[in-house]
């Protein structure tokens, strides 16, 4: 061969030893302590980080072997502290290049002093049996993570080799965590059994700590789309991007030479656009400016929920078994990709005006030329990403004795089982599916795929 227009090769060799030691308490049964101490090493850490330690040390309080309190079964208090590491991927501590029509290209910087970052949490709780048939469970954790991988951009004529990002440790990030659960055992006979059991969880994460610029990041899905902002004292998951003006009083402050308040008006989604262009082509919304002229760039969303909520139950008749699971979503901006690069090609199923009130329908321009907005991230796609979804439903059914006897002792018992996932999702996102990206990057891009719906049949023998 004269070139070598592509290549792909891939070996690694990794390298881990840790010791650790446990210890174990138990006092009359009602004061419980644990203890960890562990000591890690791998070739994943870097040559100044090779080794590093880490702990944990936790006790509980059973107070109802001690005070009797009527209708309370069981009541523990307990609280932990302790630290984990996570280790970088194997990749990050050397260069990497990309290969086009034979020619290598830098891309990703290597960084061998990379060492594993660190999580210090706290955490405090409280178990409750009571009543003969529920139980709940409340925990509260606090962390501090330190030396956080982030995969910084750089800037190609300034480094060395022209790469265009490094891992690097970099910052700190205080996490908040509520987790609650509550069950119920509502019936418990021999041929009958019905359990239920909700759980409630609420996650805060905020950058406290970033010794560099604050910089954009995306994912390479997105194109050009870089609108999750990492700089400190902001959440992850917060979006931003430009904006659009929403009232006359909010125009009257940017009002371009030559014209008036009385050449604007709102139309009927509440824009502001030229005055008389309502469902015309010319019927541009007006974007935000700064008091230079420039482009309004600030927070437009945040994919944070208020809270997370399963609510399951299991029902057990003979041989017959039901479970069925609902996942609830309250709260989270999703920014909607997916339909903006849509409405630039006339696609956006926003663009259907059949049965639309004639004093409401638009012209394609209205997406295509105006909300598009040159696909720079923009507050008019970003939408409300709560959900209620059937996670899951299962029927299974154990044969009876009478039906596994016909196989003359061959066979120990029978069983089968149906599962259906992701069965029905209600919400108000426009999109496919509003359970898209992770927290740190609610987008609903061009290659992101909803969750698929399945179901799934099984037979199980015992013999």
């Amino acid at each position: 061969f004269t070139s070598i227009d592509a290549a792909n090769s891939y070996i690694s060799t990794q390298r881990a030893q840790n010791y650790f030691g446990i210890i174990s308490l138990d006092y009359k049964g009602k004061y419980l302590l644990d203890g960890m101490y562990r000591y890690d090493g791998s070739s994943l850490f870097g040559s100044e980080a090779r080794w590093n330690p880490y702990y944990r040390i936790s006790g509980a309080y059973r107070l109802t072997e001690d005070v009797k309190i009527n209708g309370i079964d069981e009541l523990k208090v307990r609280a932990a502290h302790g630290t984990a590491g996570i280790r970088p991927g194997f990749d990050w501590q050397y260069d990497k290049f990309t290969l086009t029509d034979g020619v290598a290209s830098a891309e990703q910087q290597g960084n061998p002093r990379l060492k594993p970052s660190k999580t210090e949490e706290t955490e405090v709780g409280l178990n409750v049996n009571f009543l003969g048939k529920f139980y709940f469970e409340g925990t509260y954790a606090s962390s501090i993570t330190t030396d956080q991988f982030l995969n910084i951009p750089k800037i190609p004529f300034l480094t060395p080799g022209g790469y265009n990002r490094q891992w690097q440790n970099a910052g700190s990030v205080k996490s908040n965590t509520i987790e609650m659960t509550l069950g119920a055992d509502w019936v418990k006979t021999q041929n009958l059994k019905w359990s239920s059991n909700i759980i409630y969880s609420r996650i805060r994460q905020k950058i406290t700590e970033l010794p560099r610029a604050p910089y954009l990041f995306g994912n390479d899905s997105f194109g050009d789309q870089y609108m999750f902002y990492v700089k400190a004292n902001e959440t992850y998951g917060a979006m931003y991007g430009n904006t659009w003006v929403r009232s006359l009083d909010e125009m009257a402050g940017q009002i371009p030479a030559g014209k008036s308040i009385g050449d604007y008006e709102l139309n009927s989604e509440g824009y502001v656009i030229p005055k008389g262009k309502q469902g015309t082509s010319g019927e541009l919304p007006v974007k935000k400016l700064n008091a230079d002229g420039s482009p309004w760039f600030g927070k437009i969303g945040d994919g944070n929920s208020d809270f997370n909520m399963g609510i399951a139950n299991t029902l057990s008749l003979k041989g017959i078994t039901l479970y069925f699971l609902f996942d609830w979503k309250n709260g989270g901006d999703v920014y909607n990709g997916k339909e903006q690069r849509l409405a630039f090609n006339y696609m956006s199923k926003r663009m259907d005006m059949s049965g639309v009130p004639a004093d409401k329908k638009k012209a394609y321009d209205y997406w295509s030329s105006g909300m598009y907005g040159a696909n720079d991230p923009n507050s008019y796609w970003v939408e409300d990403g709560s959900y209620l979804k059937l996670r899951e439903v299962a029927v299974g059914y154990t044969f009876p004795s009478s039906i596994v006897n016909v196989f003359k002792g061959a066979v120990k018992g029978i069983s089968a089982k149906v599962i259906g996932r992701n069965l029905l999702t209600v919400t108000n996102y426009s999109g496919y599916d509003p359970e898209v990206g992770s927290l740190r990057q609610p987008y609903d891009g061009i290659y992101m795929n909803p969750n698929y719906r399945n179901v799934a049949f099984s037979l199980s023998l015992d013999f």
